[in-house]
């Protein structure tokens, strides 16, 4: 593949366009951006957007490019799926949380969703057309315009950072997208636009980045200006023997600690050190630990060491408020990447018709043998009505699944209720007998006794559970050297929480894939959309507890759902 040998993988449609375009970026020396079909090893195509840039030195000079192909089989496939159900794709985007818009083929918007409108405090005919540049910031307003212009006379995919006035007046931060959507000939027929709100990220990576120059700032001006260091610097200074006994300390541990230097003197850092750093080792250069305040509390410390003549020479930075804002940008970024994933509404429709799919199947089949029963002579009522009340257990179960789905959109204030797992399993298990007879399938169950309620939504549990027993009787099917065996276990994980296992004697998962399998529209499966385990992990993470993969011994695949309930 190195040089030009990309080319050998490429479709031959479009082989051509992509080297003269990509040829012109490289000698201009601007970004590049496209969209083509790659081959894979099984001689399959799959369509990837691909994006390259030009990383440059201090002096601007290009000194390598970085680029990166995006997988966007699905959302393609998921944009033909879009266009043929115009109404229930509406119906869908009014009930997530980002903002949604469409417009024509020409950049003319027709269509916001309720979030849009409700956020603005504006109407459709007052945003329709070019209307909504009244609620953009006049610092930004012509800079969007000439960029979306551009995007809708090229075809181009567009994003773009801005901020939305609200209908009080104040202003807030969006991550803001829209690719074209084109017919089978390949001709844009209409955009699709998403506005994910990012202010939350943008205050903290600000926080972070001020914090940084602020630190920055200090070192040069302290190397500068020379001043004295020992008395006046801000940091931990310390000189100990090569046993780690202090020998000489600044005022700054008087300062950020609370220590005077009499306490310090002829101890080592053992005692202030917090119990979980106790047992390691540091011999680095530059580590960072928690010493204890004389009040009882930590502060996180950078340390830089280094020994000279029998002598170990420290210094120590305060760094507990970069600490906290790592951590709030962090769960920012955690926040901003889960609702860019539930911003993906041209998959929605089709990853929830994947859900139900199952036990339509089974309301099918139930129906067809309550028809045979009476064709029968005589009619066998009991087999009959058993088909009824199964059809009732598998609508209840479909209505289940489009709740725990539609949990996954819409941002829900009900409490959860004390549950209980083993109950939860009995009955997950009691609605899949017709699909875990069919497949030839053995359940055996391992519940441990007296397991503690747990505070949750036992739909949405029920639905996990579903999809974790389905996927694994699907992943069975192809074996025949060995028994087809779903084995459940549950027990206790600390004194509230619980733990379950699902483990399958199926073809297990690709080690590289253990944690992908949750990623949205990542699947193994052939007709898959890649929902089912990504909502799983979701209605799990939402129960304060976490969901992982590993493959079983000896085979097959083991899932295990962690409920601390804390």
């Amino acid at each position: 593949m190195e040089g030009w040998g990309w080319q050998k993988v490429h479709h031959p449609d479009h082989v051509e366009r992509v080297v003269e375009r990509i040829r012109q970026s490289f000698e201009l020396g601007t970004p590049w951006e496209d969209t083509f079909p790659l081959r894979g090893r099984d001689g399959e195509y799959r369509w990837f957007l691909s994006r390259a840039l030009p990383i440059r030195n201090d002096a601007g000079e290009i000194v390598r490019w970085f680029g990166t192909n995006t997988d966007i089989t699905e959302q393609i496939a998921a944009e033909r799926a879009l266009r043929e159900s115009e109404a229930r794709f509406r119906e869908l985007a009014d009930n997530i949380s980002q903002f949604a818009w469409t417009a024509e083929r020409t950049g003319w918007i027709y269509w916001y969703n309720k979030r849009w409108l409700d956020y603005t405090g504006t109407t459709l005919k007052e945003m329709e057309g070019w209307g909504w540049q009244k609620v953009h910031h006049p610092d930004h307003v012509e800079r969007v315009v000439e960029r979306i212009r551009r995007s809708f006379e090229l075809g181009a995919p567009w994003e773009d950072t801005f901020p939305l006035r609200g209908r009080y007046g104040e202003y807030r931060w969006f991550l803001s997208r829209a690719l074209p959507i084109r017919n089978d000939a390949g001709e844009i027929v209409r955009w699709f636009g998403t506005n994910t709100d990012i202010t939350e990220q943008i205050a903290a990576e600000r926080a972070l980045r001020e914090l940084n120059q602020t630190l920055e700032q200090r070192v040069e001006a302290e190397t500068r200006e020379r001043l004295e260091i020992w008395n006046v610097s801000q940091d931990l200074l310390v000189v100990a023997d090569l046993k780690g006994r202090y020998l000489r300390v600044n005022p700054a541990w008087t300062t950020i600690l609370g220590w005077s230097e009499s306490e310090l003197l002829g101890k080592t850092s053992q005692w202030l050190l917090h119990p979980d750093a106790r047992k390691k080792g540091r011999a680095e250069a530059t580590f960072e630990n928690q010493l204890r305040h004389k009040d009882g509390s930590y502060r996180w410390i950078s340390w830089k060491s280094a020994t000279d003549r029998g002598r170990i020479y420290s210094t120590g930075r305060d760094i507990t408020k970069l600490k906290h804002a790592e951590e709030t940008l962090q769960r920012a970024r955690r926040a901003a990447a889960q609702g860019a994933r539930r911003a993906s509404l041209a998959a929605m429709s089709a990853g929830i018709a994947h859900e139900i799919r199952s036990p339509l199947g089974a309301i099918a089949l139930n129906a067809n043998t309550g028809l045979l029963s009476l064709a029968a002579a005589p009619v066998d009522l009991d087999a009959v009505r058993n088909c009824l009340n199964d059809i009732v257990a598998d609508v209840e179960r479909t209505n289940k699944v489009i709740e725990s789905v539609r949990a996954m959109f819409v941002q829900t204030r009900e409490p959860g209720v004390l549950v209980g797992v083993n109950d939860i399993i009995g009955q997950t298990i009691a609605l899949l007998r017709t699909e875990v007879a069919a497949a030839g399938t053995q359940i055996e169950l391992a519940l441990a006794p007296d397991l503690p309620l747990i505070t949750g939504h036992a739909g949405q549990l029920q639905q996990v559970f579903l999809n974790l027993a389905i996927n694994a009787t699907e992943a069975m099917m192809k074996i025949s050297d060995r028994p087809r065996l779903l084995r459940i276990e549950s027990r206790r994980l600390g004194p509230k929480g619980v733990e379950l296992l699902f483990q399958d004697s199926g073809i297990g998962i690709d080690p590289q894939d253990t944690e992908r399998v949750f990623e949205t529209f990542f699947t193994t499966k052939p007709n898959g959309m890649g929902m089912g385990l990504a909502i799983c992990r979701s209605i799990i993470e939402a129960h304060g507890g976490t969901l992982s993969v590993a493959r079983a011994v000896p085979n097959g695949a083991l899932f295990r759902a962690a409920l601390p309930n804390d």
